[in-house]
């Protein structure tokens, strides 16, 4: 396991092909900048959807109905959001069956009234100062964001020189940063949503027992270990808690979620499905508007379809 990143290859290498499989990370076809106080919003789950070129045949589905005023698409979470006034679009199911005849079968999870709404963004602009996102109540740190962020710079900068960020390009490569640091944490946080609803745990003596073995084959005793930890630009005491949860996420997955997987081909494809019906059931909402567009636009800028 690299300290730098915390992953063990199997992980990375599940991780990586369920972005291959599942377009992972959130991706958002529009920014919703409607200041209209009367829109409400249906939400839907959406199956069969796998690049931009979706996200484009389901906005030309519903482009002649009048009433819809933005229309925001998350591919890996299946999802789709249409914001829309009720005095114009009184039926909503008219949303959900012109998606669903453009090739992408749909199903309304819920509406949302325009109090709905207000209440939402209240309560994103209330918890922005603290959190980054929300995965069905789990609530990301920004402090921990903050400090993954900083450590990726810092292996830009080692790698590139110092000046890498303050250039044109430096200023695409850090937002690039940005929306893997927020996925790869909104990734963790459905993980972890997933093992606590099955009340799996690992005792503290196993903790403690796989990072001693963890220290014992970096070649370093305990005071060197710590340092490079610190030159990678972590505190220690943050990188025992983020060992622990890593370990805590392969063990449940060797044990719960791959076992009986003979081939690393199978344990992807288990996996992709089981991490696939995880983040349909998963309810991710994000407090820091600048980061949802960083990750959409990191997510949505090509295309492996034609649209239909």
């Amino acid at each position: 396991m690299d300290k730098r990143t915390f992953f063990t290859n199997r992980m990375v290498a599940l991780l990586i092909a369920a972005s291959l499989i599942l377009t992972a990370g959130a991706a958002l076809a529009a920014k919703f900048t409607n200041s209209d106080a009367n829109l409400s919003k249906v939400v839907l789950n959406v199956s069969n959807m796998s690049c931009s070129g979706c996200i484009s045949t389901i906005k030309g589905a519903l482009a002649d109905y009048t009433g819809i005023k933005d229309i925001l698409v998350d591919i890996s979470g299946g999802k789709a959001e249409v914001y829309f006034n009720r005095e114009e679009l009184k039926d909503v199911s008219e949303i959900e069956k012109a998606i669903t005849d453009s090739g992408y079968p749909a199903r309304i999870m819920k509406t949302l009234t325009p109090e709905d709404l207000r209440n939402e963004r209240d309560m994103a602009a209330s918890k922005a100062e603290y959190y980054i996102a929300s995965v069905s109540g789990y609530d990301i740190s920004r402090a921990d964001f903050a400090i993954e962020l900083n450590a990726a710079r810092q292996k830009i900068r080692k790698a590139y020189g110092d000046g890498i960020l303050v250039t044109a390009q430096g200023q695409a490569l850090d937002n690039r940063l940005k929306a893997q640091v927020a996925s790869r944490l909104i990734e963790e946080g459905i993980l972890l949503q997933e093992i606590k609803k099955s009340g799996y745990e690992l005792n503290e003596d196993i903790m403690n027992s796989e990072l001693e073995k963890y220290i014992k084959n970096s070649g370093k005793n305990g005071n060197e270990f710590q340092q490079s930890i610190k030159d990678d630009g972590y505190d220690y005491d943050y990188f025992k808690k983020r060992f622990e949860t890593r370990l805590l996420i392969n063990r449940y997955l060797d044990e719960k979620v791959l076992a009986g997987a003979s081939t690393q081909y199978e344990k992807q494809r288990m996996f992709a499905s089981w991490f696939k019906n995880s983040q349909l059931l998963a309810e991710v909402v994000y407090y820091d508007k600048d980061l949802e567009n960083a990750a959409r636009n990191r997510s949505a800028s090509g295309s492996c379809c034609a649209a239909k």
